[in-house]
């Protein structure tokens, strides 16, 4: 057997990148809306009387094991010589155990079990995510990759409405709201496979794993690459804004407006829905602009201050409409601040020979929060001890926001 490579051909195929998105999709649909609605619906479910702390553990023990996981199976991908390609059976491991793990989840009985399965799921969900993810690169022509990257990147944003209006079809039954889109998403691993024409490794091609190398993939040095660093901080505090909100705003809206598990949920569809419009509008907007005038930490402050006021708004809404106004405002900042931070970040890189590596290590300033964030949210939604304190949260974000704006402006390679 030998090694084969990336098609050396000048055209896509087209059914194939249809497939290879829908998985992608399929992947979202089971993981967003269920840190959204699904999983704080069945936290409450079992400990109604500490469903915010409980919600935390779970969140940010899931979340720590999807990012070592999908490092660790990538590598391992990337080592695998099955007959059956590189890719494909941690694609076809991954979907399958995955909806296993989904039924675990549905009838979890208790907090330590709960936090058990969701682990599972985030684990086995990255699996796929990480066989997923080298795909382009392996399949995708150099010349077609920044489109193909753009629709791929589309499927988070179609994967958080899509995975909401689901889950509203089989809602109040819970277990089939949590089921069915791991259903989706094994259907369209299932057509990915079919179609994939994998690469193949041969054993005498295969590298070593070693652990050393593994690490320095996650490290940047600070000190040789100072604007690197800012930027990637920046990233981290923003992102830490925008998380005291997504996995909370169920228990928010129902504190705050007195929505039911049975009605809360086509609220925070609109709202997904209203969000993902405003960010694309504004990343296409705002990108626009920054190039032609050829500034990007303005339009950070900007989009900072933007979602601060947002945030604190949120904090205070005195109606849901004023909310739904809010999220809007804040959606478009945030899409001003996406097409302008992806732009900047490729502009502070600290080298190109290793770029790949390097933009992992900034993604982990997107991931992160995802672990931090819940830890840390038990202090402040116990503030004043009378219940969580969601406004204390949220305006927290806000700060973050605020300062993570402040440290963009460090850069001093760009204008």
């Amino acid at each position: 057997m030998t090694t084969t490579t990336a098609p050396a051909r000048t055209s896509v195929d087209t059914g194939m990148v249809a497939a290879l998105s829908a998985a992608f999709l399929g992947c979202w649909v089971v993981l967003l809306p269920a840190i959204q609605v699904t999983l704080a619906l069945r936290v409450q479910q079992i400990t109604p009387g500490a469903k915010a702390a409980a919600l935390s553990v779970v969140l940010a023990v899931g979340a720590t094991v999807a990012l070592v996981g999908q490092n660790v199976i990538g590598a391992l991908s990337d080592r695998t010589t099955s007959r059956f390609g590189m890719r494909r059976p941690w694609l076809v491991a991954g979907a399958v155990l995955g909806l296993a793990s989904l039924g675990f989840l549905a009838v979890a009985p208790n907090v330590p079990t709960l936090v058990l399965a969701w682990a599972l799921v985030q684990f086995t969900f990255n699996v796929v995510l990480a066989a997923l993810n080298p795909i382009v690169p392996d399949q995708i022509p150099t010349t077609h990759r920044g489109r193909v990257s753009a629709v791929i990147g589309l499927t988070q944003q179609v994967g958080v409405v899509g995975g909401i209006l689901l889950i509203q079809l089989f809602l109040p039954n819970l277990a089939l709201a949590i089921v069915m889109p791991g259903l989706l998403s094994v259907a369209t691993v299932i057509v990915l496979v079919a179609m994939l024409k994998d690469r193949r490794l041969a054993p005498t091609d295969r590298r070593p794993f070693r652990f050393k190398e593994f690490l320095q993939a996650y490290w940047v040095d600070p000190r040789t690459a100072p604007d690197f660093a800012w930027a990637w901080i920046s990233r981290f505090l923003m992102y830490c804004g925008g998380a005291t909100l997504v996995g909370y705003q169920t228990y928010f809206l129902q504190s705050q407006f007195g929505y039911t598990a049975q009605t809360v949920t086509p609220v925070i569809f609109g709202l997904a829905a209203t969000s993902a419009v405003a960010v694309v509008v504004g990343s296409i907007v705002f990108g626009t602009i920054s190039d032609r005038v050829g500034r990007r930490k303005i339009f950070v402050i900007i989009s900072a201050t933007v979602q601060g006021l947002a945030l604190g708004f949120i904090a205070f809404s005195p109606s849901i409409a004023s909310y739904f106004v809010a999220a809007l405002v804040s959606g478009i900042a945030s899409g001003c601040y996406v097409a302008v931070d992806v732009a900047m970040v490729t502009e502070v890189l600290p080298s190109a020979a290793d770029a790949g590596k390097d933009l992992s290590v900034f993604h982990l300033a997107s991931v992160l929060p995802q672990m931090i964030v819940p830890v840390v949210a038990p202090a402040f939604l116990a503030i004043g001890g009378g219940g969580p304190n969601y406004p204390a949260f949220f305006l927290a974000g806000a700060v973050f926001v605020v300062i993570g704006a402040v440290c963009n402006q460090r850069i001093r390679s760009i204008r």
